[in-house]
């Protein structure tokens, strides 16, 4: 399909043609319903819009220049087996659930106009060699290091160089801030070696287990620089216990509050108090009589879907 048009001015009858090709495209490949999100600078791929509306905030505002692969209208990248060979398809629109969470959390990931959701899509040749010293052996000479957050801070840096138009962290701490927004984080908790308790609340100080007096933390690494008694004591207090074993808690409640904040998935977490059951068939839990038991038990927990 020709592409060109992007770029030009909206008073050209080559925009206008290729606006209306882009519509007819988008809303036969990424529409649900009636709409799709509209690309306009003003909407910024965060608002489902008619066509009719599209076609006006197109028409006033211009194209992104960097949209040139419709990832977010139904048009899927497929890589080539030849260099010299490049084809697009047109495949119908899974609705992702995570990408749905991540947009309305963060209304998309964005950079320079463009949604990249979770799947950015991209041609491999515009990918790959809009820059001279970029190909692919650099993207494989890069995949250095372990999962260590070096590792992952390299890994950022690699799919920055290929995904230029994406808006990604400069490093793993900055990933993980993000991922904190998304109550996707977890609480850490010293714990007993051989597993007889938790160092928590009321035992959020303890040194040993209270069951099998086992020490709390690794044992202290010797060094063999100074063993003079005053050179052992000011080392002790410098060096930073670290626990023999932890328990990672990943707390249910945010996790449940963050799906409910997406407006399509909370619909399905709502589905079983607002979806009725016609003809009496078990089909889900709360059709069964423990899920009805527990509601009668807790009315005022279950009152609120």
């Amino acid at each position: 399909m020709d592409k060109s048009w992007i770029g030009m001015p909206g008073n050209t009858s080559e925009y206008l043609l290729g606006l209306n090709q882009f519509l007819d495209f988008a809303f036969n490949n990424g529409a649900i319903g009636d709409k799709i999100k509209c690309p306009c600078p003003k909407c910024d791929f965060g608002k489902w819009q008619t066509r009719n509306i599209v076609f006006d905030h197109l028409i006033n505002k211009p194209f992104p220049k960097n949209y040139v692969i419709w990832v977010m209208h139904g048009e899927m990248n497929v890589f080539p087996n030849s260099r010299n060979t490049e084809t697009t398809q047109a495949i119908p629109p899974i609705e992702n659930p995570i990408e749905l969470l991540v947009n309305e959390a963060f209304r998309g990931l964005r950079h320079g106009g463009v949604d990249v959701g979770l799947s950015p899509v991209v041609e491999e040749e515009e990918t790959l060699h809009d820059s001279p010293t970029l190909n692919k052996k650099n993207l494989f000479d890069k995949c250095l290091s372990g999962l260590s957050d070096k590792g992952m801070t390299m890994i950022l840096d690699l799919l920055r160089d290929a995904f230029k138009f994406a808006k990604i962290p400069d490093s793993f701490n900055e990933a993980k801030k993000t991922i904190n927004k998304l109550s996707l984080d977890y609480i850490k908790i010293n714990a007993c070696p051989t597993d007889c308790m938790l160092y928590w609340e009321d035992d959020v100080n303890a040194e040993t287990c209270k069951y099998c007096h086992t020490s709390r933390w690794k044992p202290e690494k010797k060094s063999n620089t100074d063993h003079t008694p005053t050179a052992s004591k000011k080392q002790k207090k410098k060096q930073k216990k670290n626990p023999a074993k932890i328990l990672r808690h990943f707390p249910l409640k945010p996790r449940l509050q963050r799906l409910f904040m997406c407006s399509k998935i909370a619909e399905h977490m709502r589905w079983h108090a607002e979806d009725d059951n016609k003809d009496g068939a078990l089909r889900h839990p709360r059709d069964g009589e423990a899920w009805k038991k527990f509601d009668t038990t807790f009315p005022e927990f279950s009152s609120d879907p």
